[in-house]
């Protein structure tokens, strides 16, 4: 990751490509109420939460060389009424990545009090730092190849989730027929290692492979669909767990834009989640979530949201195989007075309905935004 950065570091001072004008910020401020903050089935605590955040974005292309850079970051503060000294914290997000037609490379940092993903009921503060390099031939030709490689670094900080610490490498390759320019059908294969700081029983490798399409998929449909085969191998025992499972899966990112004041987004995922819940080192997630949004007299952006999330786990707890349907919904509705200031309004209602007893929740939140650029 050093090594990444001192890149960065020395195009700038080679090029001197720093330019005020590729500068942007942004600032938004976000009141809203949660009826659940601890996302728990009964003594459910409510609160008013304040969100602040600063954002930065900086692009530029690099003279003679094809290559561009792009630098993101964003640093926030949540400010709780409920026990605002247990509640309160900070987080943040950067990001850096020097491109061209053919590759990508670059470094993702984030820190944030949310879940890891939806088996967490409570916030867990961690860390996590990802990079990623990719290379890919050119579209132009009907045959093409590409490979990739990503390393990431979970580091959960409170105690009682330290067991999740985690790093995982994946590499792989990808065989493209490129239909187009702007579309190519592929197929995939990643081998995957994880290994745990404590929880070492949960160490793996395996891999995942993937058949799919990519980029114009129709006219004004454009994203990624693939269907995925996932194997992982578990390196230790584990009384009463399989050392090897594989899943079918999918992985779905596809956007339809009719005109050009609506849209229709469509997401989603089926794949192993990690876990330490009883004996269960994974959990098998089935993700969908669907947004519209449309734009009205220019000014105003009316969007919903409704997402399905199923969480299925292999292994009893309590006599019990766990399974949680997970809902969301959320309506938004945004007023432009210029591109430079944005206010809105927003609503979002989550509800879990677990077989394990314990797992249900329910909660509501609702809430006001400004964001100003500049």
């Amino acid at each position: 990751m050093k090594k990444i950065f001192v890149l960065f570091a020395f195009v700038f001072a080679a090029t001197g490509v720093f330019a005020a004008d590729n500068l942007k910020f942004a600032v938004s401020e976000d009141l809203n109420y949660d009826s659940n903050i601890y996302l728990t089935d009964g003594n459910e605590k409510d609160s008013f939460i304040s969100t602040t955040r600063v954002f930065a974005d900086y692009t530029a292309k690099i003279p003679q060389s094809g290559l561009k850079l792009s630098l993101k970051g964003m640093g926030g503060y949540l400010a709780y009424t409920e026990n605002s000294s247990k509640n309160n914290y900070f987080d943040a997000f950067a990001q850096a990545d020097l491109s061209n037609r053919f590759f990508n490379i670059g470094d993702r940092f984030i820190y944030t009090s949310d879940p890891a993903n939806s088996e967490l009921t409570d916030r867990a503060k961690r860390w996590q730092n990802n990079a990623f390099a990719s290379f890919e031939t050119s579209r132009e030709k009907t045959i093409g190849f590409g490979v990739f490689a990503d390393d990431s670094y979970d580091y959960y900080i409170d105690t009682e989730y330290k067991g999740l610490t985690r790093n995982r490498v994946d590499a792989g390759a990808r065989l493209f027929w490129n239909l187009s320019p702007k579309t190519s059908i592929f197929a995939e294969y990643a081998y995957d290692d994880i290994s745990y700081k404590t929880n070492k029983v949960n160490d793996s490798n395996g891999g995942t492979a993937a058949l799919g399409i990519e980029g114009q998929i129709a006219p004004k449909v454009s994203g990624v669909a693939k269907a995925t085969y996932e194997m992982r191998d578990y390196k230790n025992d584990l009384a009463g767990a399989d050392n090897y499972n594989d899943l079918l899966g999918y992985v779905v990112s596809v956007e339809w834009k009719p005109t050009a004041n609506n849209k229709l987004r469509l997401s989603g995922a089926r794949n192993m989640q990690e876990s330490t819940y009883g004996i269960n080192r994974y959990f098998a997630d089935t993700l969908v979530s669907l947004m519209f949004s449309q734009k009205v007299f220019n000014k105003w952006t009316a969007a919903l949201t409704v997402a399905y999330e199923n969480m299925d786990y292999a292994k009893e707890v309590n006599n019990v195989k766990r399974n949680d349907d997970l809902i969301t919904v959320r309506p938004e509705v945004e007023y432009a007075f210029k591109e430079a200031f944005k206010v809105g309004v927003w609503y979002q209602y989550r509800d879990r309905d677990s077989n394990q007893k314990g797992c249900d929740y329910n909660d509501s939140k609702a809430g006001l935004f400004a964001k100003l650029f500049f």
